[in-house]
């Protein structure tokens, strides 16, 4: 949902867009004719430097992601892949910005009422993974990006609506929430620690 509205965005700025996609490569009707859509598993490294030599990409946005199974190690070498795969085609191709997604869970344990980028960003347990991940992609790229002339563009990215959202989603409980109550049914049930909130 993300990738689509973010490369429907770049459309509507006259930019030529290509789309990867691992497990599903139709695209929305909105962006339909509009992008160039390659499947690509991003921990395949050959595979990813390819796409250089087969269009010509002069900013990255990274987006991709999985969702944690049962074994956390598994999820984190399969994203951190996927992100070093994306920063070394970025180094290789000397693009101009690189900007991923991290994730407003990484001012998880800041207790302001406004959060913005000068805070700390302080060292507690964090509610999932994903938001772990998150947080470790800031530094993972900034880092990884000295010295290379390519700007990194760390985007902490909050909770996310819209038309192309998952309506199965646990990370956003709000929205269907409220569609629940407008259509006169018992939504499902709200939990403090459920990290739908972070």
């Amino acid at each position: 949902m993300i990738g689509a509205h973010t490369a429907r965005a770049l459309v509507d700025l006259r930019q030529d867009v290509l789309v990867t996609a691992h497990h599903r490569t139709d695209v929305p009707s909105f962006l339909a004719g509009k992008v160039t859509v390659e499947s690509l598993d991003v921990t395949d490294r050959d595979a990813f430097l390819d796409l250089g030599n087969r269009h010509d990409i002069s900013d990255i946005v990274h987006l991709a992601g999985t969702i944690p199974g049962d074994d956390p190690v598994r999820f984190f070498r399969t994203d951190t892949t996927g992100l070093l795969n994306a920063l070394d085609a970025a180094r290789t191709w000397g693009v101009r910005r690189f900007a991923v997604a991290s994730s407003l869970g990484a001012y998880v344990g800041r207790t302001e009422a406004r959060w913005h980028e000068e805070l700390a960003l302080p060292t507690v347990e964090l509610p999932h993974p994903i938001i772990a991940f998150k947080k470790a992609v800031e530094p993972l790229t900034t880092h990884s990006l000295q010295g290379s002339g390519v700007q990194p563009v760390v985007l902490r990215i909050g909770s996310t609506w819209g038309p192309l959202m998952d309506p199965e989603s646990p990370f956003n409980p709000i929205p269907p929430y409220v569609s629940a109550v407008l259509r006169g049914e018992e939504p499902n049930p709200l939990y403090a620690d459920d990290g739908g909130d972070s």
